[in-house]
């Protein structure tokens, strides 16, 4: 019903005004000297910029209305019988302002006039949000590295940046406000939606078109408390708008460049003694905007060009070289090169670590049984090995001393030696970390805006744009070539935005005004592997089965432990679309005190995406089974590639043990997703008295549910749903195959076709249409209340709270959650070996009965992808992941308010103290499904033996075993909480200074991190074991960053002419004058980490270390000695006390009576329950950051109209290293092995600096010609 009452309204009422999205408005009261009001008062606003002039007359109240008045400057000029006619000048208008212009009339001839030039004080009286407006002086002048201007949104109380960004969005200014996620943040540009709605984000920015620095006026960052005209999100609103054309031409030529020899070198690079990085970058365009028709018709225009050559230093783990010249027959430096303890196994021997243990040799022992190949007495029950081919017999007490690690020719694969041979010479004689590659990135980029101003009359305004930004670039991965070895976010990458607006302003009256605008953004981005339009590599090394063709070229993604993987990265080739149209209506009128506005929005949104997650496979060699049983970490995963599976050479042995441990692939296929949005609104901001305006709205936000555009998607609905039951549900109609509709039983597939599977494990086949397009309900229930108020007793204080409800649907949560992902339209398999805990019953034999698997079912290299099919009516069901969306979909919420305080300390400075609370509720959260409901003891097969029955000894602990355990299943149940003290000081312009100092305390709980950047710290560890849940991981969000202090600023030297000093020489002012200073200081905390156990106490779940009660974590960067091989370097830690953290005990006895394993490891805490699982997530803040760019600019002024500027930016002046959190992989950085780990001895070491490359010392030139 408020739907259609806004619609109503928008179109057909006289409904009131206040500031558009993209303008703003002029607001005041016309009084005498008395203070009495003056109603009739003739009130004339003219834009000196164009020359518009509006008239309208005061209300019997006194008050007068402009709105919406385009951003830019003005002058209102008050004329009464009796009384000189009074003018205002240095009026500035900013995107969403409402201007308080009070005008005191002086008796008088109505022929006098009398002049105001000052402008009025910098006091928000008309209204409570919570923001900060960036004008286009500051836009300009802050020194921005990349300029990017969205990257001073981060300037706003209650803007913090984290680390925890896997998808390289902090690089292109993502951030988060008031304690909610980036992804729920808004951005416009000229009110027209600029939010790209890709899957991931797959080009870096929550964005789709950036226009350069030169080419915005200013913008606006409202945090909190916005009126009902703005919806869409519960986050932040970034408002920007482009420069218009004036009645004068102006605009800028500029050239900016930078060069690695100017640049200090990153922390790392000086302290491992590698060479920085190249840097050739070329930032350069130009805008002009001018008048076509004085007075009428206006144009601006920008074009920006970026080439960019940057060398990025990556380093990694490769062979060694004597590994390399035996030819991977003599892997000796696995021991001498890893510092771990010996271990023993169950017969009681000395192995020492890294131990090369022969797989052919593997048979199980029972404690106090005799093992008939040593002749030695079993000491536990379990799994043993002997050493391959050494000099010392297994009868042995020790192996320590003995002839290890030497492989035989016999036994190894050479298609093995290939891929090994595919990595290139370490560069350093250390075991790990042993090669440093710099590799080039390029970057190509080109953009353009070009809007168009057409004042058709006093009455009718249009004005249009469109946009183009075109950003190939190629990001290195750390090998090239065939070995590759890069990651998701490395590759050839090709992105194209366009957007389009247009603008009709029409102005029945100067107190009813209409604003329609009609808009369309597209942003295709596509990345590939570096090799991935070369077929056929794959069979050159023996690995069958991969498809290619189709940008799907490379090797598969080959996983060794203790070396960088080799291949293309998983989910590549991507292949994203993202695309809105928007229709925006706004009506208004002033009545009387009252302005009062009503609005409609429509955006019809499509996203599409191709992005297999194993579209060449991911084949993984974790060295399980050639080392010792029941352990890891000693990096022996190069040997199990070696070496071929053979029969068993030992009595009582288990032969054909080897292979991979894992298999994955995926069928390549792509969805068309999308979905529609409709809101209305309605807002009246009453005037009660000149120093009181209260603020009342009502928005409805309705989020269409994601439909696919052929019916290619389905849903499994874990719990609840249509049927109350485990559903599995599927569109009747749309691009549905066979598979499900006609052949309910394949007898090829032995009982293990799709359908089966889903009967066997009591699912549901629903295949309706009863839910429209999509496959669940959405909420139609979201009304959006919002109150404030603001009260000035004086011109130097006001008095503001306002409080409101805000939705947010539009969460990009990755491709991997999406439901088009279900079979038969797209599908994965995960192959898994038989593990050290459970009984090699023949051997690894993933694969079942597949006909291609190796010898005794094994899974070799050569076996490759033969065994998956990729053609629906041939799949066996086994293993494959579901993926679910709740049933009921509850639209993600969000009440925020504030309470604030703002002080005029002189005319041009404020401070303002405020509060800020929010508490967001149906936040979407990804507990997994298929996952256990009870705590169970350590090292148990969650679905046992799936080719045999459930029974007693081969139990079942998940409830849908023929499926892959822990699929993607999405539900609204997360929630957060953040309070905030959020103190600004600001000076605008004024005697050549400006600055804005902002503070921010603030604390953020929650159990709903960022689903694209890890979810939950830590991952959910219990979320459907009783007691337990998503709030079992209630914690300080990822983000949670306590303590944020910005400083930034400029200020013009008082040298030269028009200046205080050496104003009178031409000589003086040329060499002294046209000098000024910025700055942009940031200081702030560190953000949360989460301590993991070192050993997981149950099966299914994760686990956190607890706290030692009365030992300091000691946080704090120290450098370390560290010694690998024989070489020994210094290292950077934070956690320098290991002994405040601690593990609890492995859970044992049963299923049905699981009781802790008391000193399991030594010194465990021994706890049952959910306490078993450990602590709280992200107890132990990281890191903190700081940094000072700066930059010096002197001016050449060549007449009134041209200058020409010459800047010097430096940023990170100090050259501080900013170091990230360890456990940190990212940005082409692999993280330090087990740095999170407490009883590692790379416990907290720190493997980069969190901006690399941009954190050291970097400097900039630029020529920019001002005219």
């Amino acid at each position: 019903m408020l739907l259609v009452t806004a619609v109503f309204f928008s179109f057909f009422t006289p409904s009131a005004i206040h500031a558009q999205v993209d303008q703003g408005s002029i607001t005041g009261v016309v009084q005498d000297s008395t203070g009495a009001v003056v109603p009739g008062a003739a009130v004339t606003l003219r834009n000196t910029d164009q020359g518009i002039t509006v008239e309208t007359k005061s209300t019997s109240t006194g008050d007068y209305t402009f709105s919406p008045v385009r951003i830019g400057n003005y002058t209102v000029t008050v004329a009464a019988p009796g009384f000189s006619t009074t003018t205002q000048q240095a009026l500035t208008v900013a995107v969403g302002q409402q201007l308080q212009v009070n005008v005191t009339l002086q008796v008088g001839a109505t022929g006098t006039e009398v002049t105001v030039s000052t402008a009025p004080p910098q006091l928000q009286t008309d209204e409570s949000s919570v923001g900060q407006v960036i004008d286009e002086h500051t836009t300009e002048s802050l020194p921005l590295n990349g300029r990017n201007f969205t990257f001073l949104a981060q300037l706003s109380a209650g803007v913090n940046v984290s680390q925890n960004d896997t998808r390289g969005n902090a690089a292109s200014g993502a951030f988060t406000a008031n304690g909610l996620q980036s992804a729920q943040n808004n951005y416009l540009l000229d009110g027209i939606d600029n939010n790209s709605n890709a899957a991931d984000f797959l080009n870096g920015t929550n964005y789709v078109i950036l226009p350069p620095v030169d080419a915005i006026s200013e913008f606006k960052v409202q945090t909190a408390d916005f009126s009902a005209e703005l919806g869409r999100s519960a986050g932040a609103v970034l408002n920007a708008t482009i420069k218009s054309g004036t009645n004068q031409f102006h605009g800028a030529v500029w050239e900016f460049f930078r060069n690695d020899k100017l640049d200090a070198a990153d922390w790392f690079e000086n302290n491992n003694g590698t060479k920085k990085g190249k840097l050739r970058q070329n930032q350069f365009g130009a805008s002009i905007g001018g008048p076509i028709l004085k007075n009428k018709l206006f144009f601006f225009g920008d074009y920006e060009g970026l080439r960019r050559v940057q060398g990025t230093v990556l380093t990694g783990t490769v062979p060694t070289l004597s590994e390399r010249n035996s030819g991977f027959t003599n892997l000796g430096d696995l021991i001498t090169g890893q510092s771990g303890a010996p271990r023993t196994d169950t017969l009681g021997r000395t192995v020492p670590f890294g131990t090369i243990l022969d797989p052919a040799t593997t048979r199980a022992t029972t404690a106090g049984a005799l093992d008939q190949a040593s002749g030695r007495a079993a000491t536990q029950t379990g799994f043993v090995r002997d050493p391959i081919n050494t000099n010392c017999a297994a009868s042995s007490n020790s192996f320590v001393g003995c002839t290890l690690n030497q492989l035989p020719t016999s036994r190894i694969d050479p298609n093995a030696v290939k891929l090994l041979s595919l990595y290139p010479t370490p560069t350093t004689g250390n075991f790990t970390s042993n090669y440093t590659n710099s590799p080039a990135l390029y970057e190509h980029r080109n953009a353009f805006d070009t809007r168009i101003d057409y004042n058709v009359n006093s009455a009718n305004q249009i004005f249009g744009r469109v946009s183009f930004v075109d950003d190939p670039n190629f990001i290195p991965s750390i090998f090239g070539g065939v070995a590759d070895g890069g990651g998701f976010q490395q590759g050839i990458q090709t992105a194209r935005s366009e957007q389009g607006v247009v603008a009709y302003t029409h102005v029945f009256s100067g107190s009813m005004v209409n604003v329609a605008r009609v808009g369309a953004n597209h942003l295709h981005t596509t990345r590939t592997g570096t090799l991935g339009s070369t077929s056929g590599i794959p069979a050159q090394y023996g690995i069958q089965g991969v498809p290619q063709g189709n940008s799907n070229g490379g090797l598969p993604a080959i996983i060794i432990s203790g070396l960088n993987n080799i291949g293309s990265s998983d989910y590549l080739p991507s292949d994203e679309i993202s695309q809105t149209y928007q229709f925006v209506n706004d009506f208004s009128k002033v009545i009387g005190r009252n302005s009062i506005k009503a609005g409609f929005e429509y955006q019809d949104v499509h996203f599409n995406t191709l992005q297999p997650p194993f579209g060449r496979g991911e084949i993984s060699f974790s060295g399980n089974y050639a080392g010792l049983p029941g352990t890891t970490g000693d990096q022996t995963g190069r040997a199990q590639l070696l070496l071929t599976p053979t029969a068993a050479t030992v009595p009582g042995g288990i032969g054909f043990v080897g292979g991979s441990n894992q298999v994955q692939a995926s069928s390549i296929a792509k969805t068309y997703d999308k979905r529609s949005y409709y809101a209305g609104y309605l807002q009246d901001d009453i005037k009660f008295t000149p120093k009181l305006t209260v603020n009342i709205g009502m928005r409805y936000d309705f989020f269409g549910p994601i439909s696919e555009t052929n019916g290619a998607q389905a849903n499994f609905i874990q719990y609840g749903g249509p049927l109350n039951a485990p559903t599995f549900l599927i569109p009747a109609s749309g691009k549905t195959p066979r598979a499900l509709s006609s052949t309910a039983n394949n007898p090829s597939l032995n009982g293990n076709g799709f359908l089966d599977l889903l009967a066997k494990d009591g699912i549901t086949l629903l295949s309706t249409d009863a839910y429209g397009q999509g496959v669940g309900k959405v909420s139609k229930n979201n009304f959006a209340p919002r109150f404030g108020f603001s009260y000035a007793p004086n011109s130097r204080l006001a008095l503001r709270a306002g409080i409101g409800y805000f939705f947010n649907s539009f969460e990009n949560a990755g491709y991997g959650p999406n439901i088009g992902r279900n079979y038969p339209f797209s599908y994965s398999y995960t192959f898994t070996g038989t593990t050290d805990s459970a009984p090699f019953a023949t051997g690894v034999n993933p694969y079942g009965t597949c006909a291609s698997a190796g010898p005794g079912g094994s899974a070799t290299l050569e076996v490759g992808l033969t065994c998956a099919a990729f053609t629906p009516l041939a799949v066996q069901g086994t293993g494959i992941g579901l993926q679910g969306l709740q049933f009921n979909f509850k639209t993600p919420n969000t009440i925020s308010s504030n309470l604030s305080v703002q002080y005029g300390i002189t005319r041009n400075m404020s401070a303002t103290v405020a509060y800020v609370y929010t508490h967001a509720a149906n936040l979407q959260v990804g507990p997994g499904d298929n996952r256990p409901s009870q705590i169970l003891p350590a090292n148990l097969s969650l679905t046992g033996n799936r080719n045999l029955p459930i029974s007693a000894t081969n139990p079942s602990y998940v409830p849908f075993r023929d499926f892959a355990v822990g699929g993607s299943y999405q539900v609204n149940q997360g929630s957060s909480i953040y309070n905030g003290l959020q103190t600004k000081l600001e000076q605008r312009m004024s005697n050549g200074a400006y600055f804005l100092l902002t503070y921010t305390w603030s604390k953020t709980l929650t159990d709903a991190n960022d689903l694209l950047n890890g979810g939950s710290l830590g991952g959910y560890r219990a979320p459907y074991i009783p007691g337990g849940g998503t709030a079992f991981d209630w914690g300080p969000a990822a983000f949670d960053i306590r303590n944020v202090l910005h400083f930034s600023g400029g200020y013009e030297l008082p040298l030269g002419k028009g200046k205080k000093f050496l104003a009178n020489s031409r000589l003086k002012n040329a060499v002294f004058g046209g000098y000024s200073l910025n700055y942009l200081v940031t200081l702030q905390g560190g953000q949360p980490i989460t301590i993991s156990c070192p050993s997981g106490t149950t099966t299914g779940t994760g686990c956190i270390s607890l706290l030692t009660p009365g030992q300091d974590q000691k946080r704090g960067i120290q450098l370390r000695t560290v010694t690998s091989g024989a070489t020994s370097s210094i290292k950077p830690f934070f956690f320098n006390n290991p002994a405040a953290f601690q593990q609890p005990c492995l859970i044992g006895g049963t299923a049905a009576n699981p009781v802790p394993i008391v000193n399991s490891p030594a010194g465990c805490v021994p706890l049952t329950g959910l306490a078993a699982l450990g602590g709280k997530p992200g107890t132990a803040p990281g890191p903190g950051f700081h940094r000072l760019d700066f930059s010096l600019f002197k001016d050449f002024a060549f007449t009134e109209r041209y200058r020409l500027q010459f800047r010097t930016e430096f940023f990170n002046i100090l050259n501080h290293p900013n170091f990230s959190a360890p456990g940190f992989g990212g940005n082409g950085v692999t993280a330090i092995g087990n740095s999170l780990n407490f009883n590692s001895s790379t416990f907290g070491q720190i493997g980069s600096t969190r901006d690399a490359p941009y954190d050291p010392r970097q400097i900039q030139f630029a020529l920019k010609l001002y005219y």
